[in-house]
């Protein structure tokens, strides 16, 4: 009987009910609108463009796709994402995309940051004042099989010398990265690795070898640490581009070209335009970027090399480097999100014109200290202003629960048309009696 005069009442009151309904629905869908754009801004703000893209894969790979179905689809969606890569920006990845062997070169960078409370000066690093010794450790041969050779003399063993020297490319054995289902890349990277490292000099917070890949050219070698910034921030101001137009006055242009389509790959083909000083032509660079977070060694390693495209040729006017590669390592002294780590740079490039050795020495022992030390204060600057706008985020979400606590007594329609149906019928019953 009650439920034949809650069916009436529904049916007397449909235009009240509609629009009570609508109402509802109105409320809510706005309500969960504004929650998800706030949610985006934030984690926006938090992770970055790219990194926000990253979270998103990584969420539809774990949470989204049906284990085998997805499996199909996602190598469908991916040769057809291929095919439209290919067909938009002519850059093959598939023969173009760096190595994971490339990290291999990064080994005795691991054992030199390992070693560091053990550390001790060679005779040519005292003569350099230098902070640290990387020498001794550097340039240390291997036999084939990846067993260290103690040196004999202060000088060491000789390249080329005689079999039973090994060689220091000998000792590059895989490091066994946490690389869980990332595409294992084709592109090399061509160092002298048998060539001795030397000290160079030491500023600040940075030490700094070098060693000679060719007649006067040198690669070098950059290590400092850093107390008070995460490894996660410092590795999003090496990565994010529209950041670095921000804190990088000498990067005129820097343009994402392309992205690696495939997943866990993070790949990027990038463009760069450097500027250079007075009676000196800028030098800009197409060059891969791919890095790799190692969860399990709680370590991050990023490596650049040197590529062509034909959307970006080189112009009149520029110098385009196209010999170039370079490599870091990023240890935190705990996690990711804890401050306080040590990182390892290494890298090369060939001008390609001659250049006077005191403009090379000025560039190396000014420019590159200058540069890093702006990096560290862009680092700082960016983990102040996320810090901020967590505080803001937090508060808006704060405004909106009041919003919406605000709003529930008119989300509660279907109970009081209940209410209104039972009193209906009460007064019925009561005037018949």
């Amino acid at each position: 009987m009650l439920l034949n005069r809650f069916v009436l009442a529904i049916k007397t009151q449909s235009r009240e009910t509609l629009r009570a309904w609508s109402y509802q629905c109105e409320s809510i869908f706005a309500q969960r609108s504004r929650r998800i754009q706030q949610l985006l801004t934030f984690y926006q703000s938090v992770y970055g463009t790219q990194g926000l893209k990253q979270l998103w894969r990584a969420y539809y790979r774990r949470e989204l796709q049906p284990p085998i179905r997805g499996l199909m689809l996602s190598a469908v969606g991916l040769m057809g994402l291929n095919i439209k890569r290919m067909g938009s920006d002519g850059f093959d990845w598939n023969k173009e995309r760096l190595s994971l062997s490339n990290f291999d070169m990064c080994r005795r960078d691991i054992e030199f940051i390992n070693t560091l409370p053990n550390n001790k000066l060679c005779e040519s690093c005292k003569a350099k004042k230098m902070k640290y010794c990387y020498c001794q450790l550097g340039n240390q041969r291997c036999r084939k099989s990846g067993a260290s050779i103690p040196s004999t003399s202060k000088q060491g063993p000789s390249p080329g010398s005689g079999p039973d020297n090994g060689s220091i490319r000998n000792c590059h054995t895989p490091i066994g990265l946490d690389t869980r289902d990332a595409p294992a890349g084709v592109v090399r990277i061509q160092a002298q690795d048998d060539q001795k490292w030397e000290p160079y000099f030491s500023k600040n917070e940075f030490s700094i070898w070098r060693r000679e890949e060719r007649s006067s050219l040198y690669s070098y070698k950059v290590y400092a640490r850093f107390d008070d910034i995460t490894a996660d921030d410092f590795l999003h101001v090496q990565t994010d581009l529209d950041y670095r137009r921000q804190w990088d006055d000498t990067a005129l242009r820097l343009e994402l070209i392309s992205e690696d389509p495939v997943p866990g790959s993070n790949s990027h083909l990038i463009y760069w335009e450097m500027q250079w000083p007075r009676l000196f032509a800028n030098r800009d660079y197409v060059y891969c970027r791919r890095y790799i977070k190692d969860e399990a060694r709680k370590m991050i390693f990023i490596c650049n090399r040197g590529a062509k495209h034909s959307t970006y040729p080189a112009l009149s006017g520029k110098v385009r480097v196209t010999d170039y590669w370079s490599l870091m390592v990023i240890k935190p002294f705990r996690g990711f999100h804890e401050p306080g780590l040590h990182f390892i740079l290494t890298y090369y490039d060939d001008p390609g014109i001659p250049i006077p050795q005191n403009i090379k020495s000025w560039v190396t022992q000014k420019q590159m200290p200058e540069f890093l030390t702006k990096m560290y204060v862009a680092t700082k600057n960016y983990a102040c202003t996320r810090a901020l706008k967590m505080k803001d985020m937090f508060n808006s979400f704060n405004l909106i629960n009041e919003d919406y606590t605000a709003n529930a007594q008119r989300g509660s329609w279907l109970g009081s048309l209940s209410r209104n149906s039972v009193s209906h019928s009460h007064d019925d019953e009561t005037k018949k009696r």
